[in-house]
């Protein structure tokens, strides 16, 4: 037998009427593909939801190209992006561009979310979206030319080097694309690769290797020193070589951008990634997580799969907003 609650049908259409509409029924935290596609369900559930991100796309708007997010056979991570948000809009989902720095749990069990701009929004469910941040080398030069040599976003950068020589670091998915991007305008590339092989697709370790002398792969090195004058001019290897370059891209993986949940008692596993079940909850009600921020997926940290996790937090919010 269904429940009523004062004449409603959902305790959700209850607390909406008594508190006059004014509060969201979910907030996310986080604008990239995970954080879009909780936003297109919450839409399409009728919850009055809320999109908090600085950066339209997140990590995926910094993509030249995807040849793996299915629909598409090539998009940049920024068109995507833009359709995504296009699609969210159309529910009526606001998509807010700001940071936000801190969130609190109010007694009454609602969420208070408060953004660098000093808005504040509060909410009855908070889905976590918060992606990773870019690991660094932590050596000398790398702050100083920062902006000035040193960049950590192909998508970004690789225009300014036309016809230049640049480094990129790392061996992984990231580092592959990067320098596949980089080629199209570069007239030499090095992949510095702490380790004995790459770590990505075979497709596109395929085309990397495909470039003949113009990409040249440097196994089991690390760049210990970026050095330069005004801007980049090479980097000193562990093993004591040295190469001159117009400027680095550092490629070196990411850290789960947890910090802003502690306050309200958000779980992470060793690594700071959130814990999260097979339907995105976390261990404090009312609270998802989804994308590179959780432990999800065994790791497996794609568009893709970020984009999944998003519609099944989005899901489990409305069954739980909404149960008896």
């Amino acid at each position: 037998m269904q429940r009523h609650w004062g004449g409603y049908t959902s305790p959700l259409d209850y607390v909406r009427i008594k508190d006059g509409g004014k509060m969201y029924d979910l907030i996310i935290i986080g604008s990239g593909p995970a954080g879009l596609s909780a936003a297109l369900f919450g839409g399409r559930y009728s919850l009055r939801t809320q999109v908090i991100g600085s950066i339209l796309g997140g990590a995926m708007a910094e993509a030249w190209e995807m040849q793996n997010y299915p629909g598409f056979k090539s998009i940049s991570g920024v068109e995507l992006a833009q359709k995504m948000k296009e699609q969210v809009e159309a529910f009526d989902v606001k998509i807010v561009q700001d940071e936000v720095i801190k969130i609190k749990s109010k007694k009454s069990k609602i969420f208070q979310v408060m953004t660098r701009s000093g808005k504040e929004f509060e909410s009855r469910a908070l889905i976590l979206a918060l992606g990773t941040q870019r690991k660094t080398l932590n050596v000398p030069g790398e702050t100083k030319y920062h902006g000035h040599g040193v960049s950590y976003c192909p998508t970004c950068d690789a225009a300014f080097f036309r016809n230049k020589t640049v480094g990129v670091v790392g061996g992984g998915d990231a580092a592959i694309t990067g320098a596949l991007l980089l080629e199209r305008y570069a007239q030499k590339i090095y992949l510095f690769v702490r380790g004995e092989e790459l770590k990505g697709e075979p497709a596109n370790i395929k085309r990397l290797k495909s470039k003949g002398h113009k990409v040249e792969i440097i196994y089991n090195v690390e760049v210990v020193e970026i050095r330069g004058n005004q801007t980049v001019e090479g980097v000193k290897l562990n093993n004591g070589k040295e190469i001159k370059l117009d400027g680095i891209f550092v490629e070196i993986g990411a850290t789960p951008a947890s910090a802003l949940i502690k306050d309200i008692g958000v779980e992470t596993d060793e690594r700071g990634y959130i814990k999260v079940d097979e339907n995105q909850r976390t261990n404090v009600k009312y609270v998802y997580a989804a994308g590179d921020v959780t432990n999800a997926m065994g790791g497996f940290k794609q568009t893709i799969t970020a984009a999944a996790q998003g519609a099944v937090a989005a899901a489990s919010a409305y069954r739980d907003l909404t149960q008896s």
